[in-house]
């Protein structure tokens, strides 16, 4: 070793923990050193005004490159442009192969990734993030310049999952979408995929809850009603329900958030609740208690039907005897008048 360098490698040692040896300048500042402890450290100056070419290496190849213009870095293996000068955004990461970070502060990672919004992040197979703050994930997805949307997509097709509009959430996972919400798995939602059984047991769903609701493959919602679920139970007179009915007034409406000539039918949550004081809140009807209601009436109704026909009965038997009684009468009355 040269006296110079020497004397160089002293003087970094007063400066900085245990470095090895340091790379500087022309104007002697540092632009790397290696350290005794394993620390790597690669400097440089960003400079936005840069628009000549910056990268040190381009074309096809296997590297890690630093670009302290860009303030980018690059490391896995290129087979054409993906990381000259013309793809480098600043402030971006790139690695795998083939992978494009173009945006200004965006992530590529994995196989052909390319991260072309600002602040977008690929990671993946083959996947974009062309909008702004965009998010494209796993195998082909493709935020179609939507800014702030997210895409994820399985492998189970090859065609493109595409982002829709700006601010949106789009997923293609065809073997199912579970949401938990313990530890060991006991609550939560899932998606399933066609007609599989959740992880709750409902077989047929698209959407099954650990509560044992669900939405079946052929578009019904299920609510859960099993008796091992419930407690507290207590009885219903019919005809009081039927009375607490009458006060509820049944209307057409719309909702606000609807066009005006989509019209609904049936009472406001704020009059049911004030009739039967069902549900958590008056600001919504559960399908189990209008159900429930519209039950209790019609078994109301029913033994109300029943009685009214034992009564009918009796008072067409009643009306018969008075008939052949009558009948009697006017035989007995015809007989003594010959």
């Amino acid at each position: 070793m040269s006296t110079a360098l020497c004397a160089a490698a002293a003087w970094v040692h007063a400066q900085s923990p245990d470095p090895l040896f340091t790379v500087r300048d022309g104007g002697g500042t540092a632009r790397a050193s290696v350290h005794g402890t394993g620390a790597l450290y690669v400097g440089g100056a960003y400079d936005n005004t840069v628009f000549t070419p910056v990268a040190p290496v381009e074309g096809a190849g296997t590297r890690l490159v630093w670009i302290p213009e860009k303030a980018a870095f690059r490391v896995g293996q290129v087979t054409g442009t993906q990381w000259d000068s013309a793809n480098l955004g600043d402030y971006s990461f790139a690695a795998g192969l083939d992978t494009r970070a173009l945006g200004a502060h965006a992530v590529a990672f994995g196989n052909g990734s390319v991260a072309a919004g600002a602040a977008s992040f690929a990671a993946g197979d083959t996947n974009t993030a062309s909008g702004a703050a965009s998010v494209a994930l796993g195998y082909h997805a493709h935020t179609n310049a939507r800014q702030g949307s997210f895409v994820f997509s399985d492998r189970s097709s090859v065609d493109e999952v595409r982002a829709g509009v700006n601010h949106s959430a789009s997923w293609r996972v065809s073997g199912g979408f579970r949401i938990f919400t313990s530890s060991n798995l006991s609550t939560g939602v899932t998606i399933q995929s066609g007609a599989s059984v959740s992880n709750w047991g409902q077989a047929s769903a698209v959407i099954s809850t650990s509560t044992g609701a669900m939405l079946t493959t052929g578009g019904v919602w299920q609510n859960a009603s099993d008796v091992n679920r419930k407690h507290l139970f207590a009885p219903v007179d019919g005809e009081a329900v039927l009375a607490r009915l009458r006060s509820v007034p049944i209307q057409e409406w719309s909702y606000r958030a609807e066009p005006g000539e989509v019209r609904h039918l049936g009472p406001t949550s704020q009059d049911f609740r004030a009739a039967f004081g069902l549900g958590q809140d008056d600001k919504s009807i559960g399908t189990v208690d209008a159900d429930g209601v519209a039950l209790a009436g019609v078994q109301a109704l029913d033994a109300r039907t029943l009685r009214q026909g034992d009564e009918i009965a009796a008072l067409r038997a009643e009306n018969q005897a008075l008939r052949e009684r009558l009948a009697a009468i006017e035989r007995a009355l015809g007989a003594a008048g010959q």
